[in-house]
């Protein structure tokens, strides 16, 4: 949902020289373009204004089934106390939260997100995670690293979603677990139809009442939503990284959790 190094406050991890290219393994070699860049900062900046708003809007646009979505997910990583979780565009910090009690005081939980604003908030109301500012694409963990990856409602918002998932592949270690959260459309015409009126149309309309210029930013989910792959599709690019992938929906359908193992 509307889900840095020298001077790493200030510097935008999307702001390295254009083009840029990245090794991620080397059958995958992701190019940074200059428009990648420019779209990056503009969701970024779209989320450090919403960021104060955002967890209120997120309860009141799901009817509060957010908080069960981000259980559920916890509990599909499947973590032990001692382990070492990595959760993606972790924004507020609130499916952060959740992995802490799987993990216990002798793991260690990472919140990694490119909105300051957002980060801000999460170190204020989780001091038990550790927050990065970073780039999903480009993480600062070493290979095999941590048992579990999440990422919340923020895998549509990514420029480049196949570079991000394949440092999903490259950090967790042969067995570990990838699990992603993420709206889906719903099966059924007359459940789409109103599902599309409500991202597109109510959605925009309230948030805007609610706050001047908001409506803009719900819009931005809506095409993000419509323009995300069906669960079926992100299921074989997984598969084709490596990954052993289950999924099931939630709430009649209209969100998607996908529980990747990482086979090798």
């Amino acid at each position: 949902m509307p889900t840095r190094r020298p001077s790493s406050a200030t510097r935008s991890p999307y702001s390295r020289a254009a083009p840029v290219a990245i090794g991620i393994r080397p059958e995958a070699t992701i190019i940074v373009s200059v428009g990648q860049q420019a779209r990056a900062d503009r969701i970024r900046q779209m989320f450090d204004q919403v960021a104060a708003r955002y967890d209120a809007r997120n309860r009141l646009f799901s009817a509060d089934r957010d908080r069960a979505w981000r259980r559920r997910a916890a509990q599909r990583a499947a973590l032990r106390p001692g382990q070492t979780a990595l959760d993606l565009c972790t924004g507020t910090g609130r499916l952060a939260h959740e992995l802490l009690p799987f993990v216990g005081p002798s793991g260690r939980v990472i919140g990694v997100d490119f909105s300051p604003a957002m980060l801000e908030l999460a170190r204020r109301r989780e001091p038990q995670v550790e927050f990065r500012l970073g780039d999903v694409t480009r993480l600062d963990q070493p290979d095999a690293s941590v048992d579990a990856v999440t990422i919340g409602f923020g895998l549509r918002n990514l420029v480049d979603r196949n570079a991000a998932l394949c440092e999903m592949f490259r950090v967790l270690h042969p067995g570990g677990r990838l699990v992603i959260l993420e709206f889906a459309p719903p099966p059924g015409g007359l459940l789409m139809r109103a599902y599309h009126f409500y991202l597109s149309r109510v959605m925009p309309a309230v948030a805007g009442l609610l706050s001047a210029g908001e409506g803009s930013a719900y819009r931005y989910l809506a095409e993000t939503v419509e323009a995300f792959p069906e669960p079926a599709e992100l299921t074989q690019q997984l598969e084709r990284l490596g990954f052993s992938v289950t999924a099931e929906r939630l709430t009649f359908g209209i969100v998607a959790l996908h529980v990747a193992v990482r086979r090798h």
